[in-house]
């Protein structure tokens, strides 16, 4: 019998059901890569808390949030962060407590954060890959022009060091799409890919419910 002919909020519970009882673990790390129109959109922010309290439920422990802004003039692209961040930052802090977050602008600068225990949220406004390895290269170029490191001993985990998000995602969510981002380069060379055509403002609970239970099914091989 087709479940879902019983409706969609049973079919939500059956794949509910199937995550918890799942021995695979669930991702730790999501990566979830937005369009600004996707937040402008009604409910678009709405959407986004929902998804978070969604993925904070089965466990997720980070989840880092890209928002592509595409305006290719830098000053309505400031105008546009500075908006965003505003109205992200007045919704994340309805989030329950033990989550904690960090809200990063146009440049990579902490806008507006908060301590977490059990479950955190790193969401960037247009601050891509590219430029957190830059930044980082010019961190420790600084530090060993300085002599307090010397150029023997940088190695990759220095330079992660000096990463703004330290962990690599479990999985990257793209909606809307096929393509990658610049977002978390680094970091997200192993990383499971999902991408699905639906987009954001479509995107319902059982969408994120499926993006689990895809990652449950995969056997991840780490780029071997």
């Amino acid at each position: 019998m087709d479940l879902l002919s019983f409706g969609q909020p049973l079919y939500e519970r059956y794949l509910s059901w199937q995550i918890t009882r799942s021995a695979t673990k669930i991702p730790a790390h999501v990566a979830l890569i937005l369009k600004e129109a996707d937040l402008l959109e009604y409910k678009g922010i709405e959407k986004l808390l929902t998804a978070l309290l969604t993925f904070r439920k089965f466990k997720v422990e980070l989840v880092s949030i890209y928002v592509d802004i595409l305006k290719a003039d830098q000053t309505m692209k400031a105008e546009l962060a500075s908006t965003l961040g505003e109205q992200l930052e007045e919704s994340f802090m309805g989030l329950p407590s033990g989550t904690g977050y960090e809200i990063c602008g146009l440049e990579g600068e902490v806008n507006c954060s908060r301590q977490g225990k059990d479950f955190f949220v790193y969401l960037s406004l247009g601050f891509g890959g590219r430029g957190e390895i830059t930044r980082a290269v010019i961190s420790i170029l600084d530090e060993v022009k300085a002599g307090r490191i010397r150029p023997e001993e940088v190695d990759e985990k220095m330079l992660e060091s000096h990463l703004l998000v330290k962990h690599e995602p479990d999985i990257m969510i793209r909606s809307g799409g096929q393509k990658l981002s610049d977002f978390l380069v680094w970091q997200s060379v192993y990383s499971e890919l999902y991408f699905t055509d639906v987009n954001w403002k479509d995107v319902r609970k059982i969408d994120l419910l499926r993006v689990i239970r895809d990652f449950q099914k995969r056997q991840r091989r780490y780029g071997k």
